[in-house]
């Protein structure tokens, strides 16, 4: 019999050829990865979209100008696309991060050790699941808010970019937390102290031309305020910054993420604990 399939060859049973790629197997743990973020789609799709609205509301009511601006267009025009990457962003951190240490609860993560699958393929499929919930996320959360005055993107491409690359970076990071996380305060710990602060504080409800002279350079070493900016450059024409320097700066951010995160897997870093 064929080789390719794994099976008994002249009275002997042989390897299974994959190839370079084992796309069956990177195909497989994408799709399981998937349902898993959507099986629950109450706490995936409605607990951001939910949120969204209610920040959108509460915002509008705090503003009771509807003239008032903020970095050059109106305020709710700049408000609704950080809401779109905070609802983006966040669920590509919880996608890969929360699987990780699920699994290490479960006692099943060191199974991962023994798929027929590369540290590159493993980390190709976390962050391929973590990029595609983000935008279905973010689609889903930016047709809510048109029910509030959202505007349709000047660019729709570059959104679907700066979406895309923004949750791959946040991906990256997300696997190398749940790989140091054994448990989920330290999981928490993370999100709580590190993710959400880099976000919030990445311009999302405010224009960073609106800081002091000493706090905009912490801000724009901030490489989340780039996706921030990007997204909203999309959809408002307007930025804070170059959004495609931005762009440089977030894809050396993803290479550095990803030479971690691939040695880290290769490594087996707390694949057994």
């Amino acid at each position: 019999m064929d080789p390719r399939n794994g099976i008994i060859l002249g009275g002997r049973p042989v390897a299974r050829r994959f190839g370079a790629v084992n796309y069956r197997g990177l195909a497989t743990m994408y799709a399981r990865e998937m349902l898993r973020g959507f099986k629950i789609w109450g706490i995936t799709l409605a607990a951001p979209t939910v949120r969204a609205l209610l920040f959108a509301s509460v915002f509008g009511l705090a503003i009771d100008r509807p003239d008032a601006m903020m970095g050059g267009v109106p305020f709710i025009d700049f408000l609704l696309p950080g809401l779109v990457a905070v609802a983006a962003l966040e669920r590509s951190f919880q996608s890969s991060a929360f699987s990780i240490v699920y699994d290490k609860n479960e006692g099943i993560f060191p199974d991962l050790a023994m798929l027929p699958l590369t540290p590159g393929e493993i980390v190709l499929a976390y962050a391929a699941a973590s990029v595609s919930a983000s935008l279905i996320v973010g689609a889903v959360v930016w047709a809510a808010l048109l029910l509030v005055g959202g505007a349709v993107p000047v660019a729709p491409l570059t959104l679907i970019f700066f979406v895309a690359l923004g949750s791959l970076m946040i991906a990256l990071f997300s696997q190398i937390t749940g790989l140091w996380a054994r448990k989920w305060d330290y999981l928490e710990s993370v999100q709580t102290f590190i993710f959400m602060p880099f976000v919030f504080l990445s311009g999302v409800f405010f224009s960073i031309d609106e800081l002091s002279a000493a706090a905009q350079p912490f801000a724009r070493a901030n490489p989340v305020f780039y996706i921030v900016d990007g997204i909203r450059f999309a959809i408002t024409g307007r930025a804070d910054a170059n959004p495609w320097v931005g762009a440089g700066v977030c894809i050396a951010v993803i290479v550095i993420l990803w030479v971690i995160v691939y040695r880290l897997f290769a490594a087996g870093y707390r694949m057994k604990s």
